[in-house]
């Protein structure tokens, strides 16, 4: 004969069900029965007095539940970065019109910038079955924030920040910041133009019309044609053929094997390991041309200290400028507060001329000036004091800028290893000479206050 109330409890024990057999069911009958079974948690006494009230034969109906434990969140890492090429966008321009050289293709971040968020893990709560039995629940699992070069964790240990510019990466689960941007070809339309906060290499030539600004160095191993180049420190590349057009500017020194109708600047030195023809160059310090050929011809060359070459000119007697003894930034410096000085002492006449006709004014009336003149009268004074403050400045700039060229004259001198041509011009600290025979391993410097051009032994 079957029993007139089943207990039934699934596997997880979470739920308890009870299978009536008869209709006359009373709750102190379905209650003795989950107590003997040794039900404790989770009775749902509505439920009960639902099934004595509508009784179902032979179906599992639930009268007790437990509850289910909550496993904590595993820790997790917000990435604020986009891994891979962006979306190539070029730049459209304010006349409509789009410049295609203007093509992102990495995302640099800043110093400061957030790089990654990490969200704790959080705590398991536990359940309880029927029983009345805890069941434990698991706490999440918690994650290092790995950080590498360029940046650092925030104290809390939830954000990583970017500790200088560049361009955020992730190698084996360590985020870093690089500062070096590697091109693997050219750069041109595929790449766009490159304006990076750190190093740039290039393992390809530089295109017509693009440029590349680096803060740091920038190494090219291919040539740059006719595009501006442009480092904060130094720069190194196959060649340059300018063509007449395009800039490379350096902080620091520049590497080349060779120039072509260049326009170069450094604050450095430049070491050409070939030729610079037909190019203009200003070196901070020095220039050397060696190599097989070692030849500066057809060029317009100025440096701080030394010029030297292997040839100097040519047999064609193509017109060659040789310059050393000032530094070219003293010279730009020079040429720019003499302009200063010009204008500065034009303005101080004119202020002169209109105080002289207010105290004229003031002297006519017995030592009065109406207000809106004296108030004018005493801004042109101020002003005046003002100018004559800033001319003492920049003439006594201007005649330390002068010594310093007098020094560098002194100690700068013009060397060819085989020969200088004729038609070459050499200038010495101001001091100017037109080659008119040809000479061979010769050094020129300054002597009794004139050039002179001695056998050069090494």
């Amino acid at each position: 004969m079957d029993t007139k109330i089943e207990l039934k409890v699934d596997s997880d024990k979470l739920n308890a069900f009870i299978i009536l057999n008869d209709k006359n069911v009373s709750e102190s009958e379905i209650k003795f029965v989950l107590d003997n079974g040794g039900i404790k948690f989770g009775i749902a006494d509505a439920k009960i007095k639902e099934i004595v009230k509508n009784p179902i034969l032979k179906e599992p109906l639930l009268v007790a539940q437990g509850v289910p434990p909550v496993n904590g969140k595993d820790a997790k890492i917000e990435y604020k970065l986009e891994e891979g090429t962006q979306e190539r966008r070029p730049l459209v321009l304010d006349d409509g019109t789009v410049d295609y050289k203007d093509v992102k293709v990495f995302k640099i971040v800043k110093a400061g910038d957030v790089l990654a968020v990490k969200t704790p893990p959080t705590k398991g709560r536990n359940g309880r079955d029927v029983f009345g039995n805890d069941i434990p629940a698991k706490d999440g699992k918690d994650i290092r924030l790995i950080v590498g070069r360029n940046v650092s964790i925030s104290e809390d240990g939830s954000k990583a920040i970017a500790e200088k510019d560049g361009i955020p990466l992730i190698h084996d689960g360590i985020l870093e910041v690089s500062q070096l941007l590697e091109i693997k070809g050219d750069v041109d339309y595929s790449t766009g133009n490159i304006d990076f906060p750190g190093d740039v290499e290039i393992r390809g030539g530089v295109s017509p019309a693009f440029y590349v600004k680096a803060t740091g160095n920038i190494r090219i191993k291919g040539v740059i044609e006719a595009a501006d180049v442009s480092a904060g420190g130094n720069i190194e590349c196959l060649g340059v053929k300018g063509r007449g057009k395009g800039l490379i500017t350096a902080k620091g020194d520049i590497k080349v094997k060779f120039l072509e109708n260049a326009i170069v600047e450094c604050d450095g030195d430049l070491y050409v390991d070939g030729s610079i023809v037909n190019s203009k160059v200003r070196a901070g310090r020095k220039v050397e041309v060696t190599g097989n050929v070692g030849q500066i011809v057809g060029s317009n060359v100025m440096a701080g200290l030394i010029v030297a070459a292997k040839e100097i000119g040519s047999e064609m007697a193509v017109t060659t400028r040789i310059e050393v003894g000032v530094n070219p930034k003293i010279r730009d410096r020079i040429k720019m507060l003499s302009s200063q000085i010009y204008v500065q002492k034009q303005n101080l006449e004119k202020l002169s001329n209109l105080i002289k006709l207010f105290e004229d004014t003031k002297k006519k009336n017995n030592g009065f000036l109406p207000a809106d003149k004296a108030e004018k009268y005493d801004q042109a004074k101020s002003s005046r004091l003002e100018i004559y403050k800033s001319l003492s400045q920049m003439i006594a700039e201007v005649k330390e800028l002068e010594e310093n060229i007098s020094t560098y004259a002194n100690d700068s001198m013009i060397i060819a290893l085989s020969k200088i041509h004729p038609s070459t011009e050499i200038i010495i600290g101001g001091r100017r000479m037109i080659i008119d025979k040809e000479f061979g391993p010769s050094i020129a410097k300054i002597s009794n206050d004139k050039i002179e051009i001695k056998p050069y032994i090494p």
